[in-house]
């Protein structure tokens, strides 16, 4: 943690604080309220963060407001979730999530039947506003044990090998309550107590520095 670049902290934390400030049982970070703001703080990092760099859509910020729109309902369904709960949560509903951010970065914004998107398209976004999932994005992929079914070269990926990923992911998590331990005692010390805990976040720094 020490060794992660310091603005890539304040990158998250620029949408993370805010998420925190923001959410309650009734307001999300996407309801009609607050989804502009939400938009204006993703264009601010995504691009910092390379996710569109090379794709195939040339207006991939529309894209982006018609998605976070779109996903708007099933963002308050599952914002509840940890990836502790992962495997609870409907497959329906994820699988419309990554369909309406991963088509963001293809041609024209379309969804494919296949359901194969860049990776850090689908993830990226999600990663800011849940903090569940790894953004999944080169050097994470290099240093994923190979038992995740995820490869380096992987930069397209359908749904159901990252769901399958992150449900292995959520099992060994599980299993490791001093790591899970750890984690609580670092958002604590970041966000306050009783706060969403970004468990997807922490690994993805995890794997972006090394195996």
């Amino acid at each position: 943690m020490l060794a992660f670049p310091r603005r890539y902290f304040e990158n998250f934390d620029h949408v993370w604080k805010w998420k925190l400030s923001v959410e309650d049982e009734i307001r999300s970070v996407l309801d009609e309220e607050h989804r502009d703001e939400a938009f204006k703080r993703l264009v601010r990092i995504l691009p910092k963060w390379q996710t569109y760099r090379n794709g195939e859509n040339d207006y991939p910020y529309r894209t982006l407001k018609e998605s976070l729109q779109n996903i708007s309902k099933i963002y308050d369904e599952i914002r509840g979730y940890s990836l502790l709960e992962f495997g609870d949560i409907p497959v329906k509903s994820l699988q419309h999530m990554w369909h309406e951010l991963g088509r963001v970065k293809d041609f024209e914004g379309r969804t494919n039947n296949s359901g194969i998107y860049y990776a850090i398209a689908a993830c990226k976004p999600l990663l800011l506003i849940w903090g569940q999932t790894l953004a999944f994005d080169t050097k994470v992929r290099e240093n994923f044990p190979r038992k995740y079914g995820v490869k380096k070269t992987d930069y397209r990926m359908p749904f159901k090998q990252w769901h399958k990923a992150m449900m292995m992911i959520s099992d060994d998590l599980n299993r490791r309550p001093e790591c899970i331990g750890a984690m609580e005692e670092m958002s604590h010390e970041k966000y306050g107590d009783d706060k969403f805990i970004p468990y997807g976040r922490f690994l993805d720094i995890y794997y972006w520095k090394g195996k």
